[in-house]
């Protein structure tokens, strides 16, 4: 039978359907069994990075640091057209610890930081030890 009024699948449960087809069943072993591993984490790690930039938008994550950017480089992946970039970082945590920092991360396509904007990071929720991207400050 049709289902002519479902529900529409939100941002979050698109990419959990994109980890279990990438990583679980039938589709995941296909995948293992057809891609190279590296590809395989190039893959997980662009679905790693959408889910953090996902979990920052929605305010699921509190600013902890603030950075300001002293450079972008672009690493050539894309994940839904959004590129990842690798941000040299000079922060500042809100405890008043200050250091450089490197890392890579999504960011909108939109809103590519510039040398000397200020951004907002948030502590990772699975790594306690990570940032997440949290977008410019205003």
């Amino acid at each position: 039978m049709m289902k002519f009024f479902k529900k529409k699948a939100d941002s979050n449960d698109r990419l959990q359907q994109a980890d279990q087809a990438l990583n679980k069943g039938l589709s995941g072993m296909l995948i293992k069994g057809l891609i190279p591993q590296e590809h395989r984490q190039h893959m997980n790690a662009g679905l790693e990075a959408a889910k953090q930039l996902q979990r920052a938008s929605s305010g699921q994550v509190a600013i902890t640091a603030m950075a300001t950017v002293v450079s972008v480089t672009d690493t050539g992946k894309l994940v839904n057209f959004d590129p990842i970039v690798v941000l040299s970082l000079n922060v500042v945590e809100n405890r008043g610890d200050r250091y450089s920092h490197t890392m890579e991360t999504l960011v909108p396509k939109m809103q590519i930081p510039r040398p000397g904007d200020v951004i907002g990071l948030g502590t990772h929720p699975a790594h306690p030890s990570s940032f997440i991207y949290m977008g410019p400050l205003d």
